[in-house]
């Protein structure tokens, strides 16, 4: 359907009046606002993982643990207190509604365990998160002392002291931030580790 200027300003005009006089009652909506106010025990200030923006965001919870509001943080610099779609649905990830009861329940789907499948199986195993990063821990340490090099393979008559593990590389995701960033440079750095590279350089 096609308007004329002239038909648009008269559409403008009667809602506005309209507005104005009363006629378009608008307290339902407030109503419903106040009587559902986001309710949190405590909040948590967090960064989305959705993408490399890296906005911020305060998470609301109530006693339990369970997620019940996510807003926009105000005070970062980057996303200034908006939020996508998916960000401002994050607490989905943890707490969803019940079609039953109407009331926030932990969601059903998220893993609140480690999923293992040994080499060569077909099976996963469910572990605690204790015990999978113990097996990181010794894992990195084995590869390290399996591949690190104490002096250079080019090197004069005495030797030339390289002390770097060649046997692990990492490499960085642009959802990281830049504290992120610096603690992951200096583990990587302190372990002899040479192979370092990011996913999102320009």
């Amino acid at each position: 359907m096609d308007f004329t200027r002239r038909e648009f300003l008269k559409f403008s005009t009667a809602t506005g009046a309209g507005l104005m006089f009363g006629l378009f009652d608008l307290k339902p909506i407030v109503a419903f606002a106040q009587a559902n106010p986001p309710i949190w025990a405590r909040e948590t200030i967090s960064v989305c993982g959705y993408c490399s923006v890296g906005c911020s965001m305060i998470i609301g919870s109530q006693e339990g643990g369970y997620v019940t509001y996510v807003q926009g943080n105000p005070d970062s610099p980057i996303n200034k207190g908006s939020l996508c779609s998916k960000g401002s649905a994050a607490a989905q990830l943890s707490t969803i509604v019940s079609n039953d009861t109407g009331k926030m329940v932990p969601n059903p789907r998220r893993l609140t365990k480690v999923k293992y499948r040994a080499p060569y199986s077909t099976v996963w195993e469910d572990r605690e998160y204790g015990w999978a990063i113990r097996a990181i821990a010794e894992r990195v340490q084995t590869t390290r002392d399996s591949t690190f090099v104490d002096v250079g393979v080019k090197a004069p008559e005495t030797g030339l002291t390289v002390n770097r593990c060649e046997g692990i590389a990492s490499l960085g995701a642009a959802a990281f931030h830049n504290e992120s960033c610096y603690l992951i440079t200096k583990l990587m750095r302190a372990l002899g580790v040479v192979y370092l590279e990011h996913q999102a350089r320009v």
